[in-house]
């Protein structure tokens, strides 16, 4: 990064960046925040769940239908579309157009149409389309500071590996000083082994000893902003994900959704799927149990043919997790009209997000009456206006940075090659009603088929040790040396157990082969596949289009009593459409969807955002000025 003070600035200016208002006043500045967990409307929170229980409507035997958003036009695999249809925004600035990817061709995130500095080039005055570039003196503040920030997140996951620690002047984003933790770094390049958890401890102590020089040299502890390398880190994220990935951009696609997305479980957990949070958050994705449940993500326990029985917990399966997550970051988006703040309130809660919005509104009174939309709020709120909005919601430190790491992530790997044929092609399967089959018996089944069968990226020696890998899920025992199944893994599949579906995997093409050796016991399955998350353009309907318009409207700041009374209206539809198709995945997720939006709109932080919008608007504009509303109360309305 170039010297940001080596351009004159007139006297009396402002500094280019903001102070360091994301600083931890921590040595452990990397660890997670912990908040009130009353406070906290995300997934993670005890609010947000109490919130989802007393909000949804919908049948949950209805939520195992997961996947779409109304989209207007033809959607199909990757980058042969055009991506969501945006409303326009003050910024010019424009990515150049995505080329066609064949089907069954590798590519890589930065081809794709749905890449964010593609799709959200428009907003953010064309912030995703370059680096941070301090030189340009055109430039205000908020938007220096906001590349100033993508920049720093971009280094961090895509440059500097674990073992790197880099420090910053929060006063101008000048780069002060950089560490290295080399001893470490070459072990574990000569050994490929490490332990992180060491890693780290080494870093803290590394942390505190290079905030002290830098205090020493002079430099406020307030204005020391560390940043960590996690490039390693990053790149052992998308090796995780390298069976499963294809279908994260399938998803976020038919869901109007862009690549950064695809980044919420390395944000979260760097894929890992057995973490589990403080609070009790599971999965890569990190949602809390009863929010699971709701979507039918469950825990339960399926019986051995010897007695005794295996546990279950579906959410170590990105195939069964991943819905969910991005479901309902499509669900936040609208509630708070774009996908970047609404990745956010995945974090944060769409509470603090429509805070964030009210203090944006009473900081800059004047832009109710202007072209305003969502995108230069959230900007806002992450630069000049963080303050303002860290003092009258639980939006901190962690928050404010959440969707730039998601960006940093996917910087990292935007030019890895996707190769679809090392995408998991399986069958998610349900034993048939009234039927009870073991596993000894399906795999006795496949094994007389089994070299016509792809098993993807499950390569076990037996066909028992390669159903535990596509299995996860299931707390299979392994059986090193046997050559049939263990006692101790001999599951009864039936349809349910304790009331739940039993889920479970099987390689392609296995429901048929099956058939053909006389054992038809499968009920429901659903394949993983090139066309899983395609979306059937005839059965978009016109409330479909309705709520998208709805959702356009909302992004140029449309939360108004209006628009509540259109939610509400879709949504008696949308619940129609929904029990007159059952059956149908897409009815099913758009009732879901809208059902979720609805649910933040009744609540105390939005009717507090419309209220400052109309009375913005009541007010004679002559009695406005920027920031005259930053405290005390409003001026009087017009009667």
């Amino acid at each position: 990064m170039s010297d940001p003070d080596s351009t004159p600035r007139p006297e009396g200016a402002p500094p280019r960046f903001l102070p360091a208002l994301d600083y931890i006043p921590d040595p452990m500045q990397e660890e997670t925040a912990v908040g009130d967990p009353e406070d906290d409307t995300s997934p993670q929170g005890r609010r947000g769940r109490d919130l989802f229980r007393s909000g949804l409507r919908i049948p949950l035997a209805a939520l195992a239908f997961l996947g779409a958003v109304a989209l207007v036009g033809t959607l199909v695999a990757r980058g042969d579309v055009a991506a969501q249809k945006a409303p326009d925004s003050p910024a010019s600035a424009a990515a150049p157009a995505a080329p066609p990817i064949a089907a069954g061709e590798a590519y890589a995130f930065r081809q794709l149409d749905i890449h964010p500095d593609r799709m959200h080039g428009k907003y953010f005055a064309g912030a995703f389309l370059t680096d941070a570039s301090p030189e340009a003196a055109a430039e205000g503040d908020m938007m220096s500071d906001f590349r100033w920030r993508l920049e720093m997140f971009r280094k961090a996951y895509g440059v500097d590996d674990n073992f790197t620690i880099r420090a910053y002047d929060g006063r101008n984003g000048r780069e002060l000083d950089a560490v290295t933790l080399t001893g470490m770094r070459n072990a574990y390049r000569a050994s490929g082994s490490v332990n992180w958890d060491e890693v780290n401890r080494a870093r803290r102590t590394a942390t505190t000893e290079l905030r002290q020089k830098l205090q020493a040299a002079g430099i406020p502890r307030k204005d020391i902003v560390i940043r960590w390398g996690y490039k390693d880190n990053s790149l052992e994220a998308r090796s995780r994900d390298n069976h499963f990935v294809e279908y994260e951009a399938q998803l976020a696609r038919r869901l109007g959704l862009s690549l950064l997305t695809t980044e919420i479980g390395t944000v979260e957990t760097f894929n890992q799927d057995h973490l589990i949070s403080s609070a009790g958050a599971r999965s890569r994705y990190q949602m809390m149990p009863d929010i699971l449940s709701m979507f039918n993500v469950e825990r339960y326990n399926v019986p051995l043919a010897g007695g005794g029985s295996v546990g279950v917990a579906e959410e170590l399966h990105p195939l069964l997790s991943m819905e969910p997550a991005l479901m309902l970051v499509r669900a936040y988006s609208n509630a708070v009209g774009h996908e970047l703040p609404g990745i956010s309130a995945y974090h944060a809660g769409v509470a603090n997000i429509h805070k964030l919005y009210r203090e944006y509104l009473r900081a800059n009174p004047l832009a109710v009456r202007s072209n305003l939309h969502v995108s230069d709020a959230y900007m806002w709120g992450i630069t000049d206006g963080f303050e303002k909005v860290d003092a009258v919601s639980s939006f901190g430190p962690h928050s404010r940075i959440y969707v730039l790491k998601a960006y940093g992530a996917l910087r990292a790997t935007e030019d890895q090659v996707i190769d679809p044929s090392e995408t998991a092609r399986v069958e998610r399967v349900q034993v048939r009603a009234g039927e009870r089959v073991t596993l000894e018996r399906i795999l006795a089944a496949l094994e007389s088929v089994d070299q016509r069968l792809d098993w993807s990226y499950a390569d076990g020696d037996t066909a028992y040790e390669r159903f535990r890998q596509l299995n996860p899920h299931i707390k299979l025992p392994m059986a090193p040396g046997t050559s049939g199944v263990p006692d101790r893994g001999n599951l009864v599949l039936t349809s349910a157990a304790g009331g739940e579906p039993i889920r479970f995997f099987l390689p392609a093409g296995a429901v048929e082969a099956m058939k053909r050796t006389g054992l038809d016991v499968i009920g429901e399955m659903t394949s993983f596949d090139e066309d899983t998350f395609v979306l059937d353009p005839s059965e978009v309907t016109p409330t479909d289009r309705e709520y998208q318009a709805l959702v356009d409207d909302i992004g140029q700041f449309g939360f108004t009593r209006a628009n509540k009374a259109r939610l509400e209206t879709l949504y008696s539809s949308m619940n129609a459409l929904a029990r007159q198709n059952p059956d149908s995945r897409y009815r099913q997720t758009q009732s879901k969807i809208i059902g979720i939006h609805r649910m933040f709109w009744r609540t105390s932080a939005f009717e507090s955002l419309v209220s400052t919008r109309e009375n913005l608007l009541s007010i004679n504009p002559l009695d406005l000025r920027n920031d005259s509303l930053a405290s005390g109360p409003l001026p009087a309305p017009i009667f």
